[in-house]
C-alpha cells in the first residue's frame, strides 16, 4: 500500500470565490476526496468576516481566512496582500501540527509567499501552478503592480521544486522570462460525466454562449460587435454572456449603443452545477479573450458537444482544430462575424463540429489531469526523502 502524501495547498480563491483557478482546484478535490493515500489542507480566502474550517471530506480540510473581500469574482491588490500575510501565518501554525511532504500553490501571486517562507524555514518543497496573471502582460490591469512584484514572482519560480503550466503557450511565456526554468505541462481537465451532450433545445434563432468574467481581457466587446454586424445583415441571433464582472455596466451600455440589447443576454453568475444545462441550450460557443492559460469554459463547451469560435490564445491550439471550430485573432470582430455567419448558414457544419468536439474532450478528461498531479506529488515527495 502506497505511503500517505500530506499536502498543504495555498489558493486565494475557491468556489464560490474567483474563477477558473478555483474551479480546477474544486474538480481536483472532487476526484481526490476518496483517495486514502492523499491528505490535503487548503488555506484560502473567506468572503465573510470570520474564519471557517470546512471538512470537505475525510482527507481534505479547507481553512478559510477573512481578507475583507468585497467581490466574489476578483480580488483587489489589498485583498491579495492580506491573503498572502494571513496564509503565511496560518501555514506556519499548521506546520507545527502536521508533517507535510510538500506544499502546492495555485499561483505565485499571492500564494507564493507562504510556500517560499515554509521552504526557507521548514525545508518543505513546493510546486507552483502558474496562474495567468502571474505572467507580466497577461492582465493589463496589473501592469503597474508587476513592476513592483516581478522580482518576487521570479524568486518564487526559481526556488520551486516544480513549475506547472496549463498549456504550451503558457510554458513558452514562462521560459521567455527565465529560460532555465523547467516547466511541466498539466492540462486543465473536464468532468465528461457531468459535461456531456444533453437533449438539445431547438432554438428559433441561433444561440451563442460565452461564459467568462465580464472584464476587458475576456473580449466581450468583440462579440457584441460581431452580433451587431450579423443583425445588420438580417440574421437573427442571441448571445448569452454568462458571468459577472467590473465591465458589466459598460457592456450593457455598449450593447444599447450597437442596437443589440435584445440580442445580448446578460445571465449573470450561474453555479457550476447549472452550466451543463446552459451549454446544451446553445448552438455555438464563443471565447473572444485576449489572454488565457487554458479556458475551463472552452473545455466544458467542447465536452458538451458545441462547435467553437475562439481566439488564438493559450490552450486553444490544444483543444481546437479544423475539425471542431475556428480560431481568430483577439479583437478581430470582422473575423468573428465571418466565422459565425459561415456557421449559421451551414447547420450541418454545426452538427459535425459538435460531434468532433465530444471526441476532442476525451483527451482532457479530469481523470487524466488528476493522474498527472498524483504522479507529480509522488515525485516531489520521493525527491525530498533522498
Amino acid at each position: 500500500m502506497p505511503e500517505e502524501i500530506k499536502i498543504l495547498m495555498f489558493n486565494n480563491e475557491f468556489p464560490p470565490l474567483g474563477g477558473g483557478t478555483g474551479t480546477v482546484n474544486l474538480e481536483l478535490f472532487n476526484n481526490l476526496k476518496t483517495n486514502n493515500n492523499i491528505k490535503i489542507d487548503l488555506i484560502t480566502s473567506a468572503f465573510g468576516k470570520k474564519k471557517e474550517i470546512i471538512k470537505f471530506s475525510d482527507n481534505i480540510t479547507i481553512y478559510k481566512y477573512p481578507v475583507k473581500k468585497k467581490d466574489i469574482h476578483h480580488a483587489s491588490n489589498s485583498e491579495l496582500l492580506r491573503y498572502a500575510l494571513k496564509a503565511t501565518i496560518a501555514g506556519l501554525k499548521l506546520c507545527k501540527k502536521n508533517n507535510y511532504d510538500l506544499t502546492m500553490v495555485w499561483s505565485a501571486v499571492p500564494a507564493g509567499l507562504p510556500a517560499l517562507i515554509l521552504k526557507i524555514f521548514k525545508k518543505i518543497p513546493y510546486s507552483v501552478r502558474v496562474g495567468g496573471p502571474d505572467i507580466p502582460g497577461f492582465e493589463k490591469r496589473y501592469d503597474f503592480i508587476y513592476k513592483i512584484i516581478s522580482p518576487f514572482i521570479k524568486t518564487v519560480w526559481k526556488n520551486a521544486d516544480s513549475i506547472i503550466a496549463k498549456c504550451k503557450t503558457e510554458k513558452e511565456m514562462i521560459q521567455k522570462i527565465n529560460p532555465e526554468i523547467k516547466v511541466k505541462i498539466i492540462y486543465n481537465g473536464v468532468d465528461t460525466k457531468k459535461f456531456k451532450p444533453g437533449k438539445k433545445k431547438t432554438n428559433k434563432n441561433i444561440r451563442i454562449i460565452s461564459p467568462a468574467r465580464l472584464i476587458k481581457r475576456k473580449g466581450q466587446y468583440t462579440l457584441i460587435d460581431a452580433v451587431s454586424k450579423l443583425k445588420n445583415d438580417g440574421i437573427k441571433i442571441t448571445a448569452d454572456l454568462v458571468g459577472e464582472g467590473d465591465e458589466k455596466n459598460a457592456y450593457i451600455k455598449y450593447a444599447e449603443k450597437k442596437n443589440v440589447s435584445k440580442e445580448i443576454i446578460f445571465s449573470g453568475y450561474v453555479p457550476g452545477e447549472k452550466m451543463p444545462e446552459k451549454y446544451n441550450e446553445a448552438d455555438i460557443f464563443v471565447l473572444a479573450s485576449y489572454n488565457e492559460g487554458m479556458s475551463n469554459a472552452l473545455l466544458e463547451a467542447v465536452a458538451c458537444g458545441l462547435p467553437v469560435a475562439v481566439t488564438d490564445v493559450g490552450g486553444t491550439e490544444e483543444i481546437v482544430d479544423a475539425d471542431n471550430g475556428f480560431i481568430f485573432k483577439p479583437g478581430d470582430a470582422n473575423a468573428l462575424y465571418n466565422i459565425l455567419k459561415n456557421m449559421i448558414k451551414n447547420k450541418e457544419l454545426i452538427r459535425k463540429y459538435g460531434q468532433n468536439s465530444v471526441e476532442k474532450a476525451k483527451k482532457f478528461n479530469i481523470s487524466n489531469t488528476v493522474g498527472e498531479y498524483l504522479k507529480l506529488f509522488q515525485e516531489i515527495k520521493n525527491k525530498s526523502e533522498k
